[in-house]
């Protein structure tokens, strides 16, 4: 079986807070309150002026070994020792290729493949791939697969079929979205448009991405799904829960829940 995951953000004390993941018992308890109460968007902004009005650091505030516990657990949890898990981007963050390369060695997969993002600074300079030989079989900035998807437009929804037909096709990973769903700015994504122009997708097929830590799988349009952590519960999504989103069966109706995550 073959898995996929976006924006693990190993070391990153900015994710690490954001996704709830606090040393302080009590400040955790309050920021959950306001996901809780207000969603994720007044949660960060209410972190973020904390971390200001405090004159702290996220650094100080956030755990990092439990926030990098909790995504080894469940990726070991689910993907088994000969299955593939396909990483896209955003690997890790303000820490050392030796601690990256901890993490890694702490997932129980021996079939690991990276497309990079704007945060792997190591994977950018290509020269430095020799540094995660022994840990990836693949480093790319895109690749394409081929799965087994849904032929859009059939007749099954007519005709009250219980699934759509299906067919190897080929799907598109970056870490990014497509180009023109960055160009339309949402205030919410990380980052300006035009700093990852060069770097978006200009396709039209199907695509599966991460960057944007949307809480939500649902994508920019029909074709394309959000794979990041923080839109499937901290978890890799397989294979086949792919090809059930983008079918629109009974898993959309199950989509896993957008609250805090500790």
């Amino acid at each position: 079986m073959r898995y996929f995951i976006s924006d693990t953000h190993f070391g990153h004390p900015l994710v690490t807070a954001l996704r709830g993941f606090l040393n302080n018992g009590r400040l955790r308890a309050e920021y959950h309150g306001i996901w809780q109460a207000q969603g994720c968007a007044a949660a960060h902004a209410w972190i973020k002026q904390y971390v200001q009005d405090n004159q702290t650091s996220f650094k100080a505030i956030c755990d990092i070994e439990r926030h990098e516990n909790a995504i080894i657990g469940n990726i070991n949890d689910v993907v088994g020792r000969d299955d593939e898990l396909w990483i896209l981007g955003d690997l890790s963050y303000r820490c050392t290729v030796e601690h990256t390369l901890d993490c890694l060695r702490r997932i129980n997969c021996r079939h690991l493949h990276m497309i990079i993002g704007n945060h792997d600074r190591n994977f950018r300079l290509r020269d430095n791939d020799v540094l995660y030989a022994d840990m990836f079989e693949t480093i790319d900035d895109y690749r394409e697969i081929d799965m087994e998807m849904p032929l859009l437009g059939d007749s099954s929804e007519s005709t009250g079929q219980a699934k759509p037909q299906t067919a190897l096709q080929t799907v598109g990973m970056s870490h990014f979205p497509r180009l023109s769903s960055l160009m339309q700015e949402h205030d919410n994504w990380p980052g300006n448009w035009n700093e990852f122009a060069d770097d978006a997708p200009d396709c039209e097929g199907w695509l599966l991405y991460g960057h944007t830590h949307q809480d939500v799988p649902g994508g920019t349009d029909p074709r394309c799904v959000n794979i990041g952590l923080d839109a499937w519960d901290l978890k890799p999504v397989s294979e086949q829960r792919i090809l059930e989103w983008f079918a629109g069966s009974a898993s959309r109706d199950a989509a896993p829940p957008t609250s805090i995550r500790q």
